[in-house]
């Protein structure tokens, strides 16, 4: 989608800098939209709901095409205490433990396989949604643009109703002075002109309230009386092809495109819930190792050398009793057992077991003793579970055809909306030249009524008369006008995209 820079006066109010009261911002409809594009907060909401549907893309493409991967940290303390095994019980010293374990894992079901092409669905649904809001942000935007031109066209009639008024109360007043007038007819007057002021300031407070609902709608914050818009409209005789244009509007209009898109993936849905009585492939393979280290290894230490110098005891008794058995036979006994005292058990030989021991235990956390890497198949066939898959797949089909259902009814409305715009849009036309040819007549009886009061040959009731049917015609040429040009957006929305007016004519 078009995103284009903000104008620079508008940069100026959002980053808070002062601005001086004289200073009035130049501000088109396209800028007004593009501003709107930048900075509306319901049209962001819909434009942030494209970030999660790439990701739900990439999770699926990852799910299908990649393993999924875990790496896994274990860390413990055992205090000391008695440890049984069976029957038997032996001291366990204070311990620390650490364990890893990485695993590779991959599964491939029916849920794997349609995903990739039911998250696609959906982000392209939402693509279409983000069009579909942003058509609707520019209707809003040239209704409320257009309504703000309307109203302050409405008080600058006001504001040459007032003169008028006050042209009368004048008059009125010479004629008073000459004696040609009475002083109800200058009281009159100057009701009329209180009337008009009146009318003044409320057309003056409506534009002014108009403005500040635009500037809502542009989602940005900036004094409404410091902004001009500057956007002219034309009129013209529209020469329209209904047909064409509801045709067009039947292939393109946002609403209905994002409809449809919605549709379609609601029928990746239903693939998805299919997919569900499909079998189930599970690979997996680990890596793990583990440490334990002693927080004290006198005990461990003590153990091993018991049993080394039991072992040194048993090995010197055995050669004593061999070398017994050589001497009654008079034979020399072989070597080594021809010196028993090489298989004493040494101090030396303790501190090489306590450095031995010492030296190995000092493995935590991280000096692990791998384990064998474990590889695993899995393979399941689901057969039932209560209906809940049935449930799953009627759900998904309702919705897609609760859709086409929708789809339809929106192709019915488009076609209605098209063709009720575009005979708005001629009537509206009518309406304007109609309504300048009322407004000059009224004038011309204006002016007709004002010269016969001055001469004595009418009354002020006539001019009174005369100037409201003046008021009102050029507040329905005002009406007219601006309905022409809300009957060209109210098109545009029924078509779903901005028309080149040029093509019109």
């Amino acid at each position: 989608m078009k995103r284009t820079t903000v104008p620079a006066f508008f940069v100026i109010c959002l980053l808070g800098a002062p601005l001086h009261a004289q200073e009035r911002a130049p501000l088109t409809l396209e800028e007004a939209i593009d501003l709107a594009r930048n900075n509306n907060p319901t049209f962001l909401q819909t434009l942030n709901d494209l970030g999660p549907a790439n990701w739900g893309v990439k999770e699926a493409n990852a799910n299908l095409f990649l393993p999924n991967a875990d790496l896994a940290f274990f860390t413990a303390w055992q205090d000391a205490g008695q440890q049984r095994f069976g029957a038997a019980t032996f001291p366990q010293p204070a311990v620390l433990l650490s364990q890893y374990q990485f695993a590779l894992s991959y599964t491939l079901n029916g849920t794997t396989l349609f995903q990739p092409g039911q998250r696609k669905a959906e982000r392209y649904a939402v693509e279409r949604r983000i069009d579909d809001a942003d058509l609707v942000l520019r209707n809003q935007v040239t209704s409320a643009y257009l309504e703000v031109l309307r109203l302050e066209e409405r008080a600058v009639q006001a504001e040459r109703e007032l003169r008028r008024s006050e042209e009368h109360l004048r008059l009125a007043e010479a004629r008073e002075e000459v004696g040609a007038g009475t002083r109800l007819e200058s009281m009159q007057a100057d009701v009329a002109r209180g009337r008009a002021e009146v009318a003044l300031v409320q057309a003056r407070n409506a534009a002014r309230v108009a403005k500040l609902r635009l500037v809502q709608a542009l989602g940005v914050q900036v004094p409404a009386e410091q902004i001009d818009l500057v956007s002219e409209f034309e009129i013209f005789e529209p020469q329209l092809d209904a047909e064409a244009m509801t045709n067009d509007a039947l292939s393109r209009h946002p609403s209905l495109v994002a409809l449809k898109a919605d549709r379609d993936a609601a029928n990746s849905s239903v693939k998805v819930a299919k997919a569900s009585y499909f079998p189930t492939l599970s690979l997996r393979a680990s890596w793990s190792g583990f440490t334990r280290e002693e927080t004290n290894s006198d005990l461990s230490i003590a153990q091993a050398v018991g049993q080394a110098e039991q072992q040194a005891n048993s090995t010197i008794l055995a050669c004593n009793q061999l070398n017994d058995l050589y001497n009654a036979t008079t034979t020399p006994p072989p070597p080594p057992f021809d010196n028993c005292s090489a298989f004493e058990f040494t101090p030396a030989d303790s501190v090489a077991i306590a450095s031995d021991i010492l030296r190995t235990n000092d493995v935590f956390p991280f000096d692990f003793e791998n384990e064998p890497v474990q590889l695993s198949a899995f393979f399941s066939l689901p057969l039932f579970n209560g209906f809940t898959r049935q449930l799953q797949v009627e759900q998904a089909i309702t919705r897609r055809n609760d859709l086409n259902h929708g789809v339809r009814a929106l192709e019915l409305q488009v076609r209605a909306d098209v063709t009720e715009a575009v005979h708005n849009l001629e009537t509206a036309h009518q309406t304007v030249i109609l309504q300048r040819e009322n407004t000059e007549t009224a004038r011309e009886e204006l002016r007709l009524a004002r010269e016969r009061y001055q001469l004595g040959a009418g009354t002020f009731l006539e001019l009174l008369d005369s100037e409201t049917l003046a008021a009102q015609a050029e507040v329905d040429q005002i009406e007219a006008v601006f309905s022409f040009h809300q009957s060209i957006a109210m098109l545009e929305a029924a078509v779903g995209r901005p028309l080149d007016q040029s093509s019109m004519r």
